[in-house]
């Protein structure tokens, strides 16, 4: 885990920010999940039927992925939490440490989340 400091405040809005966001992705898995299950059920060719396990496993490791940031996320605010109980003098003007690794990870999965979403759309555009 690489580390840079960032002031605190900065540090928990991101937090909140992200959390939010990926509840946000959740939410929209769980519509794309009804969706993808009614495409199943309409459709019974071959070619729909992988095209909706490829889907399926994919919906699968996104939710995990966000399982795992959210994880990562409460980890880093226990941490931000232990440190300001510690020293609560004068929170809005120090920094902690920035978990870069989490940070990457966060920048990484709106990409491919995003692109999960259009490949899906497009899927779903054709097989309605």
């Amino acid at each position: 885990m690489t580390e840079n400091k960032e002031y605190i405040q900065n540090l928990h809005e991101d937090h909140t920010q992200w959390e939010k966001d990926l509840s946000f992705y959740e939410d929209q898995l769980k519509i794309f999940k009804s969706q993808l299950a009614e495409i199943s059920s309409k459709n019974t060719s071959n070619e729909i039927k992988i095209e909706v396990e490829k889907f399926q496993n994919q919906f699968i490791i996104q939710k995990d992925e966000i399982d795992k940031l959210k994880h990562m996320i409460h980890v880093n605010e226990d941490e931000i939490e232990k440190e300001v109980l510690s020293n609560p003098v004068a929170v809005d003007h120090r920094k902690a440490d920035d978990d870069t690794t989490l940070r990457e990870r966060m920048e990484i999965f709106v990409p491919l989340f995003n692109k999960l979403k259009e490949d899906f759309r497009e899927f779903a555009g054709k097989s309605y």
